[in-house]
């Protein structure tokens, strides 16, 4: 049997106060800009999923993949994996 899952990544980096992703080693970021962050879990973005585009939150991932009819079958601290909703419910 078939079904459609996906697998997502969760890496912890600096986010600033609006959300963003800050990379330490951007030279353009100032050291104000780098003591204003704190660290915190993202979903790693996959050209194969694309509600983990740019760096979302967990629960912004989640929600999008809710949104997009796949359920979380597992989280940890490093995973996510949702599978895709069918009519008659669980796997297809």
């Amino acid at each position: 049997m078939a079904f459609l899952v996906h697998i997502a990544r969760v890496g912890v980096f600096n986010i600033d106060n609006l959300g963003n992703l800050v990379r330490k080693d951007d030279p353009t970021v100032t050291l104000k800009q780098q003591l204003q962050t704190h660290m915190d879990h993202r979903v790693i973005p996959d050209a194969a999923i694309a509600n983990s585009t740019n760096y979302p939150s967990i629960q912004d991932y989640i929600e999008a993949e809710a949104a997009s009819n796949y359920v979380v079958q597992h989280i940890d601290q490093t995973t996510i994996i949702t599978y895709l909703r069918t009519s008659g419910g669980g796997f297809a």
